[in-house]
Formats: C-alpha cells, structure tokens, sequence
C-alpha cells in the first residue's frame, strides 16, 4: 500500500485499525529499556579467562586474595591513553602480594595495541590482555564507553565501577585502595 493509498483509507475511515497497528508500533519501539544490569557493585564479577597477546587465556580467578584493578582502554581512546601511565606507576606503588593492575584492550589489531604499550614502557601493570572482538566488553560487561575501570575484591566481588579517566597514582587514590583492602569499602566512594 503506497502512502497515497494509506491516506486515502484513513480519510475514509477503512483504516483505522491500520493507525492503530502502527501507532502501537511506534510507542514500542520508541521506549527505552536499559539492559540488564549483570555487573551491580557489592555482586559476583564474572568469572573471565582474559585472553593475553600471545593467544592464551589467563582466568580472572588467578588473583583471588588480590584487589583487582581491570582497565579496559584502547589506543584510540584519547583518555585510555592519558590515564595509562598513571594506572603503570600505581602497579609500581601498590604490594603485587595484595594488589593486581590489569588492563584489557579493546582494539582490534594486536600489534597495535602490544606497541603502543612498548613506546610508552608499560612495565608494572599487566597490559597483556586483549578482547579483539569485544565479546567481554560489550556482551558481558556491557560496556559503551571506555576508559571503564573495575575494582574487584579478592572474594570476586564488583566493589566500584569507575568510567572516565582517573589520575591513578595520586596519594589520595593510593590510601582508598588500601583502605578497601583493609575493609573499608567505603573510602572507594571517593575515587
């Protein structure tokens, strides 16, 4: 039916129903449903393997006992890599026996990704990470904007979910993480 016909029908009354349809249509698909929220703070972090550069996986439940600090970057990203070397010199700060700062690139291309981290001597933090197809960013953690941080308990737990760019190293952000390692979760609401 062409919009001449449609037209032709509603002013005549035969199509009434027809208006119907569609406006109901229109209402469905215009409201707006927020996915699901899987990742709440103070619930269970999925049980990852982060595949590394070299084509393994490593299981995010090797650093239990461990507050995890997970970044997800990428090099196009202007604030994922402002924010990098401040997450390396944290890594470097904080006990390796109690702390892990790991990062997760989202980029498509590995060699990218492995030499942006070389020119900027990524030592400390443990950038080894990459999800080529974004299975774990978006499918799982469903995540729309990156830089995105997680603050992981060594229990699993989500304690903070942090988007944006963060100077990593200052004293004050330094004291909350060892605060929460300490028990104190709520000092992280101030990062």
């Amino acid at each position: 039916m062409s919009a001449g016909d449609l037209r032709k029908c509603i002013g005549h009354g035969e199509g009434k129903w027809l208006v119907g349809v569609v406006a109901l249509l229109v209402l469905v698909a215009c409201e707006q449903r927020a996915a699901p929220d899987r990742l709440l703070e103070g619930g269970a972090f999925p049980a990852l393997a982060l595949p590394r550069f070299d084509g393994g996986h490593t299981a995010l439940r090797e650093w239990r006992g461990k507050l995890v600090i997970l970044n997800l970057w990428a090099t196009w990203c202007a604030p994922c890599r402002a924010e990098l070397p401040s997450l390396d010199r944290l890594a470097a700060r904080l006990d390796p026996e109690r702390f892990a700062v790991l990062g997760l690139s989202v980029d498509s291309e590995i060699d990218i990704a492995r030499e942006f981290l070389a020119e900027r001597a990524v030592r400390h933090a443990r950038f080894e990470y990459i999800d080529q197809d974004q299975r774990i960013s978006r499918e799982i953690l469903q995540v729309r904007a990156y830089p995105i941080t997680f603050i992981i308990d060594p229990h699993g737990k989500l304690l903070r979910r942090i988007l944006g760019e963060r100077e990593w190293d200052r004293p004050e952000v330094v004291a909350a993480l060892e605060a929460a390692w300490a028990g104190d979760l709520q000092a992280l609401s101030r990062l």
